[in-house]
């Protein structure tokens, strides 16, 4: 008996679930995040299936996971295809110089709706090809919120369990939907350019993006796979998620009104032990050995550097040649580079860097990139001094996050014609000891941090496998009207009050004030 007694919390350890993780092949950073969500939790000893349609197809042959080895793909139609290579077609270079705030974005997002609508059009005519997943017996679905085909496809498995993630900080619309605080005067839209000190047109912008951007787009409409081909109400079904994960991390990120369901797994994708431990090659050693700093230029893989305007290229390379004592390591994918850094020889380009085991390496002093979120947490994880340089999306929001933990310093993508402006960033970054040293507290800080975000994932998961959807996290007021969650009732019954105890006080004093005056009469006379 004591034996079972023993063996039984082992048992428990030992129990499998299964997870399927969709994941659209469509962008490098969010495809890294979420074979990061399915390895963690293969490692946790469970059974999961990586399932990645293909949209953009440069990204097809890429092994984002490492022990996950169920990854199944789905060939696009010739639609789907032409959305993906529209998105490699330079959809996004304009952001170079055009704005790209929330309603400006409004055209991209649309891109991304009709991405995911031909998505669910393609497992629809795939029913086959789902049966074979559906064998599989899944416990829960983990899929990015706004990846909206993951519903259909959920219904058809009979899925019942269900994980809506976020490849970014937060969502507005997401939180609205499963009524977590998110009032305009703090809360700012995931792609606003702004930090969490709100002017007074900055507060008002953020009330009116979010239902203006619902008004325009609003929830796609998808019916199910299977008779009767019932409309999914997106809408009101995704509050019922078990839990919500989100690429945030509380030491990092700005504080908010979070709900118990809302988990905070930012950072995931930084294995410090496995960073640590690699080595670079020796063409990459040399360079850093090559002088006493070295700066990494990155600005992502969806942005490249070959597409900034030809004036940027000028000034930033004009800059780098001052400083003869650096070595900058910029990430450019042509080879055009002789039309403005001819002969300049502490630059070194190439179209691949492997950025984590250089900003992993005590001999790279700071980084120049472009906010997002991925670059975000390994420089924040590693504590390495940066220079945020926000092109499009939630990088600029990024930007002005990481900034206020003082180990970095935003310059906006206007300034990088102004050779001044990059040479005192530069030179701040690189000696101002300051710099390094609250990068290295913040690093500290997330290394020690009371729990582990893959801790959090794996728990969260295994709970919502284990007891699927928890209508005891959904709050009371998703319910309740306008004017109860606002106090308005409350407010008038208040103001009714006041009135009328202002107005029985009046007649009170009129009635002393009447009194008074016949005494005092009644006496003259």
């Amino acid at each position: 008996m004591r034996l079972l007694f023993l063996l039984f919390p082992l048992f428990c350890a030992t129990f499998e679930y299964n997870f399927l993780v969709y994941c659209p092949l469509f962008g490098h950073s969010h495809t890294k995040f979420f074979a990061t969500i399915a390895d963690s939790l293969t490692d946790a000893g469970h059974n999961v299936t990586f399932f990645t349609p293909t949209i953009v197809e440069k990204y097809r042959d890429v092994n984002y996971t490492k022990s996950t080895k169920d990854v199944v793909h789905m060939e696009p139609s010739e639609k789907l295809r032409a959305y993906g290579e529209q998105m490699e077609s330079g959809e996004f270079v304009r952001f170079w110089t055009e704005d790209s705030s929330a309603t400006e974005i409004i055209p991209v997002i649309e891109l991304f709706q009709n991405m995911y609508n031909e998505q669910a059009e393609v497992m629809r005519d795939n029913l086959g090809f789902l049966d074979d997943l559906k064998r599989r017996n899944f416990d829960v679905i983990i899929f990015e919120s706004y990846v909206f085909s993951a519903y259909p496809l959920m219904d058809y498995l009979d899925i019942k369990s269900f994980i809506p993630s976020l490849s970014l900080t937060h969502d507005v619309a997401l939180a609205q939907s499963i009524e977590e605080p998110a009032m305009p005067s703090v809360v700012s839209d995931v792609c606003s350019p702004f930090g969490e000190k709100l002017n007074i047109f900055e507060r008002a912008f953020n009330a009116f993006a979010a239902p203006y951007i619902d008004f325009v787009l609003g929830y796609p409409v998808h019916q199910s796979f299977k008779p009767p081909y019932n409309v999914i109400d997106i809408r009101n079904f995704e509050p019922e998620a078990s839990f919500v994960f989100l690429n945030s991390n509380p030491f990092v990120d700005f504080p908010r009104p979070t709900l118990t369901k809302t988990v905070e797994i930012g950072g995931i994708s930084v294995d410090l032990n496995r960073l640590r431990s690699e080595k670079l090659d020796g063409k990459w050693s040399n360079i850093l050995n090559q002088r006493k700093k070295t700066i990494l230029v990155s600005f992502g893989s969806v942005m490249f550097s070959k597409d900034m305007p030809m004036e940027n290229k000028i000034a930033l390379a004009k800059v780098m040649k001052k400083f003869l004592e650096v070595t900058f390591i910029w990430k450019y994918e042509s080879n055009d580079t002789d039309s403005f850094a001819k002969g300049i020889e502490n630059i070194h380009f190439s179209s691949w860097v492997p950025q984590t085991a250089l900003l992993a390496d005590s001999r790279l002093s700071a980084f120049f990139t472009h906010a997002g979120l991925g670059s975000i947490n390994e420089v924040s994880y590693l504590g390495k001094p940066a220079i945020l340089c926000p092109l499009f999306a939630d990088q600029m929001r990024n930007a002005k996050m990481l900034a206020r933990h003082n180990g970095s310093m935003e310059l906006t993508k206007y300034e990088l014609a102004d050779t001044k402006k990059i040479s005192e960033a530069f030179q701040k970054i690189l000696f101002d000891e300051s710099y390094a040293e609250s990068a290295e507290k913040l690093a500290r800080q997330l290394e020690s941090q009371p729990i582990k975000p893959k801790d959090l994932l794996v728990k969260h998961a295994e709970f919502a496998a284990r007891f699927g959807r928890l209508p005891g996290l959904d709050p009371y007021s998703r319910k309740m009207s306008f004017i109860e969650y606002f106090l308005i009732d409350v407010a008038v019954i208040c103001f009714v009050i006041l009135i009328s105890v202002i107005l029985l006080l009046r007649k009170l004093f009129c009635v002393i004030f009447s009194f008074v005056i016949v005494k005092q009469k009644r006496k003259i006379e």
